[in-house]
């Protein structure tokens, strides 16, 4: 038997389920989407903030877009860690989606880096 007559080895699962055109284009939609989500959140939150301390007093505001922009932000690096998964990104390029959540708007424009350098098309 030569090396060619040899059958490739089977993926995993999970090796198998990141190649999918199907998984990535979900993947990638939903990245995008969260992405935005967290900047809208953010938008949410800091409206809400000039209104407690400066305006009116109330917190409402702030405990809604709080609750709502902590979730979206933990949602963001789970997602984040998917697709950095499924498009084979290096560390750094993780890590700089990850630090950038941390700070006000940075994901829609990491989002935008990520398409047009071309790391969140099909492989």
């Amino acid at each position: 038997m030569t090396m060619t007559d040899q059958a490739a080895p089977a993926l995993t699962p999970a090796a198998e389920l990141r190649g999918s055109a199907r998984w990535q284009q979900g993947i990638r939609r939903l990245f995008r989407i969260v992405s935005f989500v967290e900047v809208v959140t953010w938008i949410g939150m800091l409206t809400a903030m000039v209104f407690k301390y400066f305006i009116n007093g109330n917190a409402m505001g702030v405990t809604i877009f709080g609750w709502a922009h902590g979730l979206t932000w933990l949602a963001y690096l789970v997602i984040t860690t998917l697709t950095a998964f499924t498009f084979r990104w290096k560390i750094w390029v993780w890590l700089t989606g990850c630090v950038g959540s941390g700070l006000p708007f940075l994901t829609w424009p990491f989002e935008y880096w990520m398409m047009k350098s071309g790391r969140l098309n099909l492989k």
